[in-house]
């Protein structure tokens, strides 16, 4: 083989070996990306598992919620009765007294009538 040959050769295997380097030193930082993205999706992982269970929690708050409103309101509807129930029985003494204030009225408008006459 002549020199030139032997220095073409030469010249090819060191391409060869500065390729083969640049391909390992890409594929290198791909692993160090790779890494990088499995952790940020384990965090994100982490962090969806975290929102899922403040999820729940709020879920859990709003059931509670809901049964003390309903329990309130139960309670209102029966304040709610007992305060018309105590009207309705006033009203009916009002108008009794009413009654009876008119009927005074007229039985002294009679005796007055009859002591004039």
């Amino acid at each position: 083989m002549s020199n030139d040959r032997l220095a073409h050769m030469e010249d090819m295997l060191s391409q060869l070996i500065t390729m083969v380097g640049g391909i390992r030193t890409e594929q290198s930082e791909m692993k160090k990306d790779f890494v990088e993205m499995k952790q940020e999706q384990t965090s994100m992982k982490q962090d969806m598992y975290e929102i899922k269970t403040d999820l729940a929690d709020v879920k859990q708050e709003q059931a509670s919620m809901k049964q003390d409103m309903t329990k309130m309101k139960s309670i209102a509807d029966k304040r709610h009765r007992e305060i018309m129930d105590q009207f309705k029985i006033l009203r009916v003494d009002q108008d009794y007294i009413w009654n009876k204030f008119v009927e005074n009225e007229r039985a002294i408008n009679q005796l007055k009538y009859h002591i004039s006459n």
